[in-house]
């Protein structure tokens, strides 16, 4: 079996002789599916998803889905949900006067104070420290 003219498994060529069925066409598929669920996540943020209920809407089992989440985005759903979430609240602190609460829930989490906590963590600051920031013009 000659070698020398096949692609390498991860080529990024546009070689449209892949059968279907076979691994490369079924990454394509299962991306698809992620896409999707990124359009049903930012259509539908502040609906209170669960992996299962992601899944279901996908048509993918949980663990297709993560596993096709980890491989195509490098994160579980639930943790691009959460920076979703998270930069929906970053906007709305720094373009609305809703309270740091009111903007949670309109990002989707149930509980301001773990939303809070989650801000803090991946932005440093607090959501109001978040919020001064932006508004606070800068010396000189």
């Amino acid at each position: 079996m000659n070698t020398q003219n096949e692609n390498p498994p991860h080529s990024n060529t546009c070689d449209n002789s892949t059968p279907p069925g076979s691994t490369s066409a079924k990454r394509g598929v299962v991306r698809g599916h992620v896409v999707t669920a990124v359009g049903v996540l930012r259509d539908r943020l502040a609906e209170p998803w669960t992996l299962n209920g992601l899944a279901e809407e996908v048509h993918l089992s949980r663990s297709q889905l993560k596993r096709a989440f980890v491989t195509t985005v490098g994160m579980s759903p639930m943790a691009y949900l959460r920076q979703m979430r998270l930069r929906r609240l970053a906007k709305l602190l720094a373009t609305t006067d809703l309270s740091v609460a009111e903007a949670a829930r309109q990002a989707g989490w149930t509980d301001p104070d773990y939303a809070s906590r989650c801000f803090h963590a991946d932005y440093g600051v607090t959501p109001s420290e978040y919020r001064r920031q932006q508004t606070t013009p800068p010396l000189g």
